[in-house]
């Protein structure tokens, strides 16, 4: 690029040659010109790493990367968020859209509000870029400067997603090696979340969806087996409260209430314990990583008034009772 980039946009990939094109595409017809778009080829074993070299070819702010073995999402974007040089940050998922002026609409937002974060809405889409409903929402534009914390906490600016937003350089450098010791699968965006937002001054909340946000068959999020989805969100849980343990009482307290929160969702509703039979041997791994770096994350998942199912609040029992079991209490 002849002209130094205002936003780096962070696209991860793998296995996507089919929708990788349309998605980056979207990203090169974007109203803002200045964009460096840092594609992370995450050892795809289709034809990804060709697509992304022949787009790489064409287009110049293009900053093509291709990883030698498959890492994961999380790992993935963290190779492009150091690869980064602008000063604002952004993401999209190679399967989703921009819309034409998404980046061009934070931006402004941000500059002109002087605020960390920007939030916009989005839409949910067909393959083919129908709308079917709003995923997300806001009823007006707005500044936050207050409880941005504990407003994230609450869900109150959404679910935790990194692609709908534009983050000042500022707020998710600071978290550029957040290295988990276990491949995360689920809510891997939520946990980078919670540090930028901790760090976050004020916010901006735009009522424009400029995001389509594509329900495909077969993807993770939308084909989620209850135990599998359970004992990924536990694994979430103990990455979060290990990784933010230093943080005052207080907003640890606001972070462990968010997850008891997310047991309580359908997607991870599950009629009893038995299910997660087939996770034992990964899930004491998980509580002998909770008790050797935070053990109070283990007695408190379980208590106060938690509204999941019975079955739900019986299986964060039975991983309790791993630890007694584990631990010969």
């Amino acid at each position: 690029m002849g002209k130094k980039a205002e936003v780096s946009v962070i696209v991860p990939v793998f296995n996507l040659e089919e929708t990788l094109a349309r998605s980056i595409g979207s990203l090169l017809n974007q109203t803002l010109k200045d964009i460096e778009i840092i594609v992370v080829n995450d050892a795809s074993t289709d034809n990804s790493g060709s697509v992304i070299d022949s787009l790489a070819k064409e287009n110049a702010n293009i900053v093509p990367i291709h990883l030698c073995e498959n890492k994961g999402v999380h790992e993935a974007r963290l190779v492009g968020l150091k690869r980064s040089t602008a000063p604002w940050i952004g993401f999209l998922d190679a399967d989703d859209f921009a819309r034409p002026n998404m980046f061009e609409t934070l931006l402004s937002a941000a500059e002109e509000t002087d605020v960390d974060i920007v939030v916009c809405g989005c839409d949910r889409v067909t393959e083919q870029r129908k709308v079917i409903a709003p995923k997300l929402r806001f009823g007006r534009s707005q500044k936050i400067e207050s409880n941005i914390f504990k407003r994230f906490c609450a869900f109150d600016f959404g679910t935790g997603m990194l692609w709908n937003k534009l983050f000042k350089r500022s707020v998710i450098e600071p978290w550029f090696e957040l290295h988990f010791p276990w491949r995360q699968s689920i809510n891997e965006d939520l946990i980078l979340n919670i540090g930028c937002f901790y760090n976050a001054r004020s916010l901006y909340l735009l009522k424009d969806r400029l995001y389509e946000y594509v329900l495909s068959e077969g993807s993770v999020t939308t084909d989620m087996d209850a135990c599998w989805a359970y004992a990924e969100l536990f694994k979430a849980y103990a990455l979060a409260v290990t990784i933010y343990k230093s943080f005052e009482d207080e907003d640890l307290s606001l972070i462990i209430d968010m997850y008891r929160v997310q047991f309580s969702w359908d997607a991870y509703q599950i009629e009893g314990a038995v299910g997660l039979v087939q996770y034992n041997k990964e899930l004491e791994k998980v509580v002998s990583y909770l008790t050797k770096n935070y053990p109070f994350a283990l007695a408190v998942i379980p208590a106060r008034n938690f509204k999941g199912t019975v079955g739900a609040r019986l299986a964060l029992r039975s991983i309790f009772s791993l630890v007694k079991s584990k631990f010969k209490w």
